[in-house]
């Protein structure tokens, strides 16, 4: 390794890693970010790879991984003292605590921190092994983790001591390991309760374990959950950075449109990629699914584009700029930016309708929704007109009160009762038909409407939960760190997909957990 010793910090930063563990590269930069010195991901690995030291396959899901190989971290180690590596290990933990909130403890990572939760104890092993012990040991960091991560990563914390109450830890989770496969129990607090009930069998954590279970029942309702680890359903990994979600109607599959000029279809449960969709001439900036979940359809500045669903293979492309889309709720049709008007596309025979008059004004479309009974296309521009449009015969069916900004957002509330427009001035909900406005909500992204109607996730510097009947503020969380986020509901509001602008991950939670 001659040849890389004027990277030596760097090299030695890797003595930090755990040996013969695969971690994923896209959430060990996340776990790294902002460590010194320089992240070795992004920068050896690379070139340990070229000199055929470490091997960085990428998998299916166009996503690289590394196994840090035992005898060449044993090498590398050999030449760091133990303080030396213990300061290693310490520059990770003290970006760690950066990110709990204030006064926090460890089982309060926030839940995108895939690679610590799964390396942490290894972190603080490293550094000061008695408190790692303890940690592994209690039944705060047991219960969050297997919210978090699946049972192998609690098996492999516990092997790495042999303390009493580790012991009963590895007896309780030993004794429910089959219920808490992920495939088996997708449901984060059901795991959770499962294991605390193990937990309560070992006289050594029955009283922590009892506590626990005692404040899962009594989480106050009609608010945001403070442990949102309870909420969580999968954090999923993209290679590239993540333009557009759709979430299929059970929760268990959907789709990115990202950066990789490609759109994938990810397993939940899993984590793996069924299928990719591409790659195309154009980066793909939007996706949906069909109301049935046998295609999905994409767009990007050059095509919509139909995929089956089940195999991934191209069905048809319908040429034109597509970077809104909006699905009949009845699958029949979807709508699409396609200049020089937007149009209606038949998903059977895919011919295309205009709507509108070629004398009609073509302003720039910026939003585009369904009403649930399939009989009206709302398009916002960013003009801030929008207007309403009827699928069948494209003429114009109305025309709401115009925003004097662009509208970024629209959505129809499940009973089609009213019509929520975002800008930057705020979400307004209008009444449909009158148009009245209802209510106003602050921020300007684009939103989700969660829980059948009942409340709107609006995202910012954080995500926040407001209901459609007042506009009162249920609560707001923080999924990941820094940037804006963006938000995307299931269908019917059940599942909730949040992800940073920018980021190459995408956290899907429960809706029904997230806002009791």
């Amino acid at each position: 390794m001659a040849d890389l010793h004027s990277f030596r910090d760097e090299v030695m930063a890797l003595t930090a890693l755990p040996p013969d563990v695969e971690l994923l590269l896209s959430d060990l930069a996340v776990g790294w970010e902002g460590v010194m010195p320089e992240l070795p991901a992004l920068t050896v690995l690379p070139m340990m790879e070229r000199r055929e030291l470490v091997a960085l396959p990428r998998g299916g899901d166009g996503l690289r991984r590394i196994t840090f190989p035992g005898r060449l971290h044993a090498l590398i180690s050999s030449q760091r003292t133990p303080e030396e590596i213990r300061a290693g290990h310490g520059r990770l933990l003290a970006r760690t605590v950066t990110l709990l909130p204030e006064g926090g403890r460890l089982w309060q990572l926030p839940v995108a921190e895939t690679y610590l939760w799964h390396q942490l104890i290894w972190h603080l092993a490293g550094h000061d092994r008695a408190a790692a012990e303890r940690l592994a040991g209690n039944p705060r960091w047991l219960a969050a983790k297997v919210r978090v991560c699946d049972v192998a990563a609690l098996r492999a914390d516990l092997a790495m001591f042999d303390t009493l109450e580790v012991g009963a830890a590895r007896r309780a989770v030993d004794s429910v390991a089959d219920q808490l496969d992920r495939r088996t129990c997708p449901d984060p607090v059901v795991r959770a309760a499962l294991l605390l009930d193990a937990l309560a069998g070992e006289p050594v954590l029955r009283a922590e374990a009892e506590h626990l279970r005692q404040e899962l029942r009594e989480e106050v309702p009609g608010r945001v959950a403070a442990d949102l680890s309870y909420a969580l359903v999968r954090v999923l990994p993209s290679p590239s950075y993540v333009k557009d979600v759709a979430l299929s109607a059970d929760g268990s599959w959907l789709v990115t449109a990202s950066g990789h000029k490609a759109s994938r279809i990810h397993d939940i449960a899993d984590r793996s990629v069924r299928h990719v969709l591409g790659p195309t001439e154009g980066i793909h900036e939007v996706c949906a699914i069909t109301p049935d979940g046998s295609r999905v359809i994409t767009g990007d500045y050059d095509a919509a584009r139909w995929w089956d669903a089940a195999t991934g293979r191209l069905l048809r492309s319908v040429d034109g700029w597509t970077t809104e889309l909006a699905v009949d709720p009845g699958g029949a049709w979807c709508a699409t930016d396609t200049s020089p008007r937007p149009a209606v596309i038949d998903c059977t025979t895919y011919a295309v309708r205009r709507l509108g008059k070629k004398s009609d004004p073509r302003d720039p479309v910026s939003a585009m929704a369904c009403s649930p009974d399939g009989r009206t296309v709302a398009v916002g521009d960013l003009n801030g007109r929008i207007r309403l449009w009827d699928p069948v015969s494209g003429a114009r069916r109305g025309e709401l009160p115009e925003s004097p900004e662009p509208v970024h957002g629209l959505a129809f509330a499940p009973d089609g009762s009213w019509l929520a427009v975002s800008s930057r001035s705020g979400v307004r909900i209008l009444g449909i038909p009158d148009g009245l406005e209802r209510l106003r909500i602050a921020g300007s992204h684009r939103f989700a409407v969660g829980d059948g109607g009942r409340w709107l996730a609006v995202p910012g510097a954080t995500v926040r939960i407001h209901r459609t009947d007042t506009g009162e503020l249920l609560g707001e969380f923080t999924p990941d760190r820094g940037n804006v986020h963006e938000v995307r509901a299931s269908p019917d509001g059940r599942f909730l997909a949040t992800w940073r602008t920018g980021s190459a991950a995408v956290l899907v939670w429960d809706a029904r957990r997230l806002v009791r």
